[in-house]
């Protein structure tokens, strides 16, 4: 039984749940040490940026207060990224990432359309919850991105595209309306999700695991095939 996560208070040292993922039993043999010590040092470098912008914001974030708290020199960070909106823009891509990752994640389960719908809400507000604070942050400066014609249609095709797997598969199982178009299926869950996440920027004490698990619901119901 799933349980409301509790509020973080304290913003986390990791940055986002992919940071700690190892590579896999092959990629690990293949792995150089030279390429090893660059990885951990870009996720360093990530995990710090992220606990500063935390904690204090960007605009009260260094790039020499990153370097520091990474143990790297100013030249070294420089040789990863070009300035601390980069690192930013980086911890908002792996944001994306992951969520696209459980939506994949659910399609692996033999299940039915409306449950995963449902796990991937409670997963999404799951990972919210260990982070708040920089979770805040990166949805308000994703969204801002969103302004930028390029950044907007990328982050969006890959969205769009992840949702109409989950689409295609329920259609597929014979749980999801085959009379409606795909795009259309796909632009309602999209949208409900973005403007929950809207919501909980914007309003203070929403309960965002309770507004995600209702939209679920909804959004299942809107889906479902008729009897």
């Amino acid at each position: 039984m799933d349980h409301h996560p509790a509020r973080d208070t304290v913003p986390h040292r990791t940055a986002t749940d992919s940071f700690e993922r190892a590579p896999d039993q092959c990629g690990a043999a293949l792995e150089s040490l030279r390429d090893r010590k660059k990885r951990l040092t870009h996720q360093r470098i990530c995990v710090e940026a992220g606990a500063l912008f935390a904690a204090q914001g960007v605009a009260a974030t260094t790039v020499d207060s990153i370097a520091a708290a990474a143990e790297i020199s100013k030249p070294t960070f420089f040789n990863y990224f070009a300035s601390k909106q980069a690192v930013l823009h980086s911890l908002i891509e792996e944001m994306d990432r992951q969520f696209i990752a459980y939506i994949d994640a659910e399609l692996q389960r033999p299940c039915s359309t409306e449950a995963r719908i449902e796990s991937l809400m409670r997963r999404s507000a799951r990972h919210i919850a260990k982070n708040t604070s920089l979770t805040r942050l990166m949805l308000v400066e994703g969204m801002s991105g969103l302004a930028d014609q390029r950044t907007s249609t990328d982050r969006m095709a890959r969205l769009n595209s992840a949702m109409a797997r989950l689409v295609e598969a329920g259609r597929r199982q014979g749980d999801v309306d085959r009379a409606a178009q795909v795009a259309v299926q796909v632009q309602i869950l999209v949208g409900s999700y973005l403007y929950a996440l809207l919501n909980w920027l914007n309003v203070e004490d929403l309960d965002l695991f309770t507004t995600l698990e209702q939209s679920a619901k909804l959004l299942a119901n809107s889906l479902r095939a008729p009897a």
